[in-house]
């Protein structure tokens, strides 16, 4: 409940090497399922593989349900269903190039990412789980004002509001565990209650703004589900308009990439973020996350970090601009009178 950024809580259950499909069935088959699931309950299960001899991850699935759904049968003669949406048991299986099997318990259910307020996005919308990252990698704490200028539809600033008013990300969602047979109702209402009277107001300002309406009233939805809504400020305004919310403060945004978006003219729009960080934004610390290098060149500005990450299949650069009043140099101190 309280993970930023994860995608998942996998809890081992064994390992083993299976050269072969009968060397795998049988193993899996010889694991006793009945503390984990009932006989008249549902299952899922998640495969991925990097082996040569393995190499078809739905077989895989496929052959794992065959060993517990035979298993059931010859105990009892009733068999659990296969359900994806209603999986009262959801199963991880991971096969190494060397064919070593390791079987897990997927105590999330639906990836972590998936935090509830999110239903409807814009047209290249971030993951939850990479903007709660890239603000902790910004080490932001929710003690400073935060302002994101191309928000979309609003994950980013969703991240932030949660982490300044200390609310679990994973409040409003259900989880896998849930269904596990040893669930206990009582110890999880009162982990529930704690994590709720650990929320605060958020101290600082939290703006977003985007120069598209239709995104901002998505963003407005997102964080409105979230229970913040009143502490974040939401705006229909054009970067080069938006005024700083206090006299320094941190600026995280991820602007087109032209890819899922297209802008028809990248360097211009990267040259125009560039251009009002340095006239608008002193004393603030910027954040930029991009895929675009043609883009990233044409900020104009010297970055203080640069940070490799990917965002899906997209390889980005996630970088670090110190904005000073005046020059650099201007920030030590005044040289003495002769």
């Amino acid at each position: 409940m309280q993970l930023r950024t994860g995608l998942r809580v996998l809890v081992n259950l064994a390992e083993f090497t299976a050269n072969d499909e009968q060397a795998m069935y049988d193993q899996l088959y010889a694991i006793d399922w009945t503390p984990y699931l009932a006989q008249d309950g549902n299952l899922w299960i998640d495969a991925n593989t990097q082996s040569d001899y393995h190499r078809n991850a739905v077989y895989l699935s496929q052959l794992f349900k065959d060993a517990i759904v035979d298993q059931f049968r010859d105990k009892t003669g009733e068999r659990p269903s296969v359900s994806k949406e209603e999986a009262d048991l959801t199963l991880n299986l991971h096969v190494t190039r060397a064919n070593e099997v390791s079987v897990s318990l997927n105590s999330s259910g639906d990836g972590l990412h998936r935090r509830g307020y999110r239903r409807r996005t814009g047209g290249a919308p971030i993951n939850e789980v990479l903007a709660a990252g890239l603000l902790l990698l910004a080490e932001y704490d929710g003690e400073v004002p935060f302002v994101d200028p191309m928000c979309g539809s609003g994950t980013i600033v969703a991240e932030a509001a949660m982490i300044a008013a200390h609310q679990a990300p994973g409040l409003h969602r259900n989880f896998g565990f849930e269904r596990w047979p040893d669930f206990d109702p009582a110890l999880w209402s009162s982990i529930r209650q704690e994590a709720l009277v650990a929320r605060r107001t958020p101290p600082c300002p939290i703006v977003g703004s985007d120069i598209e309406e239709l995104t901002v009233s998505l963003a407005k939805i997102s964080i409105d589900r979230t229970g913040l809504l009143r502490h974040v400020d939401l705006r229909s305004q054009p970067f080069e308009q938006l005024q700083q919310p206090a006299p320094d403060g941190l600026l995280i945004t991820n602007p087109p990439y032209e890819m899922r978006l297209q802008t028809g003219d990248i360097e211009g729009l990267y040259t125009m973020i560039g251009d009002t960080l340095k006239q608008n934004w002193k004393s603030y610390t910027a954040w930029i996350i991009t895929g675009s290098p043609a883009g990233l060149k044409s900020v104009g500005l010297k970055t203080s970090r640069r940070i490799p990450l990917m965002n899906g299949p997209i390889e980005v650069r996630y970088v670090r601009y110190d904005l000073y009043e005046g020059s650099k140099k201007d920030k030590g101190e005044a040289p003495t009178a002769p």
